[in-house]
């Protein structure tokens, strides 16, 4: 019985260690001390795509991409914290994406990044969908960090590497499902 006390102990104690020294991770409701995140980072697009209304879209501090133009799409972004988020879980930020300009968004509540496809990097698998004449575009993707605000601005000139998965679903308008990781990295060399 003794023995099974110390192990109880013994693992609650490395339990408590290993929460105490785990490197934090910043959530859009922290209302503390803003602290940059850890490097890498991951978070997670997942959603349905709807168009971004140009009111709605908030002052990010980027040059680019002109994101009130009315053609550019959005999907909530979450963070991994806890695990895949459920239907309960709050969005901690928005992605935006417009097809063929090769610019990207990311408004992390805390601060923004713009991200920029590099050409000919994809490799991406169309599926057909057997059900109708929808698809799924399965591959990776990667791009560069053209500017980053708030707690992000140590990440500019940093990586995004995507790996994607987004179903293409037939209709008026077409439907684009999104669930994608994005694992962010500052430069080599930046701390």
């Amino acid at each position: 019985m003794k023995t099974i006390k110390n192990l109880t102990f013994a693992s609650l104690a490395a339990l408590a260690a290993t929460l105490l020294f785990q490197t934090s991770i910043t959530r859009a409701d922290d209302h503390g001390k803003a602290v940059p995140p850890s490097n890498p980072f991951v978070i997670l697009l997942e959603g349905t795509f709807g168009l971004a209304m140009a009111e709605d879209v908030p002052d990010l501090g980027l040059v680019l991409p002109d994101l009130r133009n009315g053609k550019y799409q959005t999907v909530p972004i979450y963070t991994l914290d806890s695990g895949v988020p459920g239907p309960s879980d709050e969005a901690c930020g928005t992605f935006y994406a417009l097809g063929g300009e090769m610019l990207f968004a990311y408004d992390l509540r805390k601060g923004a990044l713009t991200a920029m496809m590099i050409d000919g990097t994809s490799v991406v698998e169309r599926i057909p969908d057997l059900v109708g004449n929808g698809f799924t575009l399965a591959g990776t993707y990667e791009l560069d960090i053209l500017e980053a605000t708030g707690i992000y601005r140590s990440f500019a000139g940093g990586h995004i590497h995507m790996v994607d998965v987004l179903h293409v679903a037939p209709g008026s308008p077409t439907v684009r499902v999104e669930h994608c990781f994005c694992h962010i990295s500052r430069e080599h060399g930046k701390p």
